[in-house]
């Protein structure tokens, strides 16, 4: 007796590479997770896009983490932290949106007390 079972596996991938950072955006049947990985120190390492915590994915630039919220609507993913301390400096207050149907990074925060904006245009990035 032979059974098959047949199964239709639906993934999306985007990656999209702006000024500092790629972004990569993975949608299946288990939901989204948004990853991120810095062009120079990271290459194609990705890590989880705001993380919760510090763990050995992202451990070589982040120290500790807290009040961390990731939202993920329509292709775009906002990542509201109260504070985290890297190993370069402390970000506190920040608002990240990165939009992957428009390409666009914008954020708002302090870094290491001084208030910062950001703005990008990105770039799609074949896989």
């Amino acid at each position: 007796m032979l059974i098959c079972f047949s199964t239709n596996v639906v993934a999306e991938v985007i990656i999209m590479k702006c000024k500092y950072y790629r972004y990569k955006f993975e949608s299946n049947e288990s939901g989204t997770t948004i990853y991120s990985a810095n062009i120079k120190r990271d290459k194609k390492n990705f890590h989880k896009f705001c993380p919760a915590e510090v763990n050995d994915s992202n451990k070589h630039f982040l120290k500790s983490i807290e009040g961390v919220e990731l939202i993920v609507s329509d292709y775009v993913a906002t990542c509201k932290t109260a504070k985290s301390v890297l190993k370069n400096g402390i970000g506190t207050d920040s608002v990240s949106i990165t939009d992957f149907k428009k390409l666009r990074r914008s954020s708002k925060y302090k870094w290491n007390g001084q208030p910062q904006t950001q703005k990008e245009k990105c770039k799609l990035e074949k896989i």
